[in-house]
């Protein structure tokens, strides 16, 4: 597999293991849904989060080594 598929796949379940808790915790005791409604937003999410998540990643790297540039 190639070096920026494999970043591209961790960046993705990097973000799906951090946000899906969080996101979890917020459906339960905050919006008050029900047990399948929230599980079926997490899996709705967890598809988007992967689709997404190394995108997101990517533009965190550039932002970061433009900053990282500019502050030298």
């Amino acid at each position: 597999m190639h070096r920026q598929r494999k970043l591209y796949i961790v960046d993705s379940l990097a973000s799906i293991v951090f946000w899906a808790p969080i996101y979890i915790i917020f459906n339960i005791f905050v919006l008050r849904l029900e047990l399948w409604q929230v599980l079926s937003l997490a899996a709705f999410s967890a598809a988007i989060n992967f689709a997404f998540g190394g995108l997101f990643g990517r533009f965190l790297d550039y932002w970061r080594r433009l900053l990282l540039r500019s502050n030298r």
